[in-house]
């Protein structure tokens, strides 16, 4: 093989790497994330894990319930470490609930209000604005029947 031809083979060969090191999808460009659990069928009050935000400015939720009665609530904080949730606010646990829209009908949840399950089955998705927060979680609480779900896709609107 002639020195051009390996000099050649090499850049296309560096090239396919760097394009397919990106998860680029056929959808706009936009980044494939990864969907992550929060809570996975809990039957209990609960706070879902923590997960780290900072890279994103959105964050889709799909939430699922089977006969469920009780509240859900998106929280989020912008400490350097992650809150523990599970605890009251505090000036050294500081989080707060945060608003999430409704992409069914566009409505508007206030944070401490929560969305709120009697009986429920159903599935519906909500998206939360976490520009310039690191740690979001999701708490049901209380809880007193049913099953509830919560998954997160984050995004990015680049």
């Amino acid at each position: 093989m002639s020195k051009w031809k390996k000099i050649l083979l090499g850049i296309a060969a560096f090239l396919a790497a760097l394009a397919g090191g990106t998860q680029i999808d056929n959808l706009g460009g936009r980044l494939n994330y990864q969907e992550r659990i929060i809570l996975n069928a809990v039957v209990a009050t609960t706070t879902g894990a923590a997960f780290n935000v900072a890279d994103f400015t959105h964050i889709g939720l799909t939430v699922d319930t089977e006969k469920a009665s009780g509240t859900l609530k998106f929280a989020c904080s912008m400490m350097e470490l992650a809150p523990t949730f599970a605890s009251s606010s505090a000036s050294t646990n500081r989080w707060d609930y945060v608003e999430s829209i409704d992409l069914q009908n566009g409505s508007s949840i206030d944070g401490n209000t929560g969305i709120v399950f009697t009986s429920t089955t159903n599935v519906r998705q909500y998206e939360v604005n976490v520009n310039n927060v690191r740690w979001c979680t999701a708490i049901l609480s209380p809880w007193t029947a049913g099953t509830t779900s919560v998954r997160m896709l984050p995004a990015n609107n680049s």
